[in-house]
């Protein structure tokens, strides 16, 4: 049976404390490809308890440690690194995947918001290459070539200006210009850099993202139930419930964007390299809908007697 395996890896996923959504997934599907520590860093730890227990659940021998991070910080970023590297000897991947989003109009949007926005989801992103990628250099018994896999959460909003605000969909784009560059500049160490552009998913985001805005620690109070609601909420707005036979009218379960990550991280990805790959369903592809093309109905099956 094909697999994905990064049996032996270790790494850090950052965004992974919330008790549902995207980060948190990424962990677990991770683990199942055989990683021998995550490193789930947050601003927000509530969840983390409850992700180790997760994976103790699933019979995995994997460590999931968690570290309060922010990760606009240079000087909390090289701690945890160090720590890793002096823990295992050896560093393998990097999912830079914390991010938030505050709609806010133009007129309401000021240089602090967006300056925040830009420390978050621009400059987190340049640390994870540029000092993920010198620790992944660091050789070992275990690791005897230099070698590594850094992975950007961008969004569909880099590809669309009307998923997301001004800083927001900015941000976004500029993942994907680091994730371009920096396959470029890391073309010698052996070390490859993606991005995933998720679409609409199910998660806590919207939920947390004003607390996390903050840059503060904090712990998230929304039930499940609020929590669905407020996303479902977002998603009516973006017409995902008009018209649901639509695939492109779907929501992700979290899991899908973290199955993609563990293939990205794995060997099986190798050829992949300085790509953003959007996982929307096929939503902003079909930004128009059946506006131009009229309807579209299914396909009937074949008539196969």
């Amino acid at each position: 049976m094909l697999g994905i395996s990064i049996k032996g890896q270790v790494g850090i996923v950052t965004g992974a404390g919330s008790a549902y959504g995207i980060g948190r997934s990424m962990v677990i599907a991770l683990a199942q490809a055989g990683a021998k520590a995550i490193y789930a860093c947050d601003l927000n730890l509530g969840g983390i308890a409850s992700l180790q227990d997760v994976v103790k659940s699933l019979g995995l021998e994997c460590i999931v440690e968690g570290r309060q991070l922010d990760v606009a910080s240079e000087e909390q970023t090289v701690a945890i690194l160090k720590e890793i590297l002096k823990c295992h000897g050896r560093f393998d991947f990097f999912i830079a995947n914390a991010g938030y989003a505050v709609y806010r109009s133009l007129e309401t949007l000021n240089q602090e918001h967006f300056m925040r926005a830009v420390e978050v989801m621009q400059k987190g992103p340049y640390l994870s290459v540029k000092y993920g990628s010198q620790a992944m250099m660091v050789t070992s018994a275990e690791k005897p070539k230099p070698s590594g896999s850094i992975i950007i959460t961008s969004s569909c909003a880099a590809f669309a200006g009307a998923y997301a605000d001004l800083a927001y969909t900015a941000v976004k784009k500029a993942c994907n210009g680091i994730v371009e560059s920096g396959s470029v500049q890391l073309s010698a160490s052996n070390i490859r850099v993606n991005g995933i552009g998720p679409g609409c998913t199910k998660s806590s985001i919207l939920t947390s993202s004003q607390l996390a805005e903050r840059g503060e620690a904090y712990q998230l109070e929304a039930s499940d139930e609020e929590i669905a609601k407020t996303h479902a909420k977002f998603f009516e707005r973006g017409g995902l419930f008009n018209d649901q036979q639509k695939y492109y009218n779907r929501t992700a379960e979290p899991d899908e964007i973290a199955y993609l990550a563990a293939f990205l991280t794995s060997d099986m990805a190798a050829a992949i390299n300085g790509q953003i790959i959007l996982a929307d369903s096929g939503k902003t592809v079909a930004a128009t809908g059946e506006g131009f093309t009229g309807p579209v109905t299914a396909v009937s099956p074949m008539n196969f007697a």
